[in-house]
């Protein structure tokens, strides 16, 4: 590759270990969030994650990027790809986690991230075809039965913790528990229109990037990251505004805020969100990077492994399975082989 060019892996293996440096990045970043807790209004969280993305991508732009726009004749269709996936995620990821907190990650994993890596790979690859689709395909399958593995194992947690701690309430009369049950449905109905909804825009980012990439006229990994951040940010701006407004379609996670609230957080409190944003970059600035060698849908299925890692935080940082039923560990193990089948395959595909 010439000096003027932008980096990029250059062998096999080092483009493997950056995909992966992708799956640690993505599996990794939610611990910030943890971290703030509920000192930081989640929308306030939020808006630094994507202020977290901007300044990280400005920085691989200006650095490994090398200010390198793309190939010699760059188009602006291309740069409108970019930013349609940057937009497309920000509203897909409001919704991910709106899911996760009003559904449970037992139900929005399977149902937003289950989608998001079956369908998002598909397109991909229909984009850009490389690799061995008989192993490539087969690893996505298996990666998709470890994030369910995943899920029914927290669903088996929380039932056994709310078998353990919940009351029932013996007096309540039949009319309100019938009341409560209806209500009950059609909250679960919201819900889990949010998950499948975010699960099938999440799916159109990574096609829509890997476009904008292709040919003389594409845009550097960097590049088009930058202009997906950007874009993101600003479509989370007026998601979360009309949120505050009670003017928006997605329901709101955490209560109302205002902008001299969001000024008055320590800068302490709002790092958190901005190193939370700055490692999600990480990982997908790496994943795009990556997508060069390896080709996009491979990239992307490596990536989307990373509630592997997600977990792995939980059982040895968190303590999150202490106390598990047989049943919920017996998942974990599953979702471990599982995972572990999945990116062998993917990374025998790629060969």
């Amino acid at each position: 590759m010439p000096d003027t060019a932008w980096w990029e892996p250059q062998s096999f293996p080092l483009a493997l270990a950056t995909a992966l440096v992708s799956t640690a990045c993505w599996g990794s970043w939610s611990n910030t969030a943890k971290a703030a807790g509920d000192r930081v209004n989640f929308a306030h969280f939020y808006i630094d994650f994507c202020i977290g993305t901007v300044v990280a991508a400005l920085v691989f732009f200006a650095g490994p990027g090398r200010f390198k726009a793309g190939g010699p004749e760059v188009e602006l269709i291309n740069i409108l790809y970019a930013s349609a996936a940057g937009g497309v995620f920000g509203v897909a990821n409001i919704l991910l986690t709106t899911g996760i907190t009003l559904a449970g990650l037992s139900i929005a994993f399977p149902l937003c991230i289950g989608t998001a890596l079956v369908l998002g790979t598909i397109l991909t690859y229909a984009v850009d075809p490389r690799g061995k689709p008989e192993l490539i395909f087969p690893g996505v399958v298996l990666a998709l039965l470890g994030v369910l593995a995943n899920a029914r194992s927290y669903g088996l947690l929380q039932k056994h913790r709310e078998r353990d701690q919940r009351a029932l309430d013996a007096r309540s009369s039949e009319a309100a528990l019938n009341g409560a049950g209806t209500a009950a449905k059609i909250d679960a109905c919201r819900n889990m229109t949010i998950c499948i909804v975010g699960g099938v825009l999440m799916s159109f980012w990574a096609p829509l990037s890997a476009q904008g990439m292709k040919g003389d006229g594409g845009l550097s990994p960097y590049f088009s990251f930058l202009f997906f951040a950007l874009a993101a940010l600003v479509v989370s701006l007026a998601i979360i505004a009309g949120q505050q407004c009670g003017c928006s379609l997605i329901p709101r996670v955490g209560g109302v805020t205002s902008a001299r609230e969001y000024f008055r957080l320590p800068i302490v409190l709002h790092g958190w969100g901005l190193l939370g944003g700055a490692v999600w970059a990480l990982g997908t600035a790496a994943n795009l990077v990556s997508g060069s060698p390896l080709g996009p849908a491979l990239s992307y299925a490596l990536g989307q492994t990373a509630p592997l890692v997600a977990v792995l935080w939980g059982l040895g940082w968190y303590g999150e399975f202490t106390g598990a039923p047989r049943s919920s560990v017996w998942c974990l193990v599953a979702m471990f082989v599982l995972f572990i089948g999945a990116i062998a395959l993917l990374c025998v595909g790629g060969t």
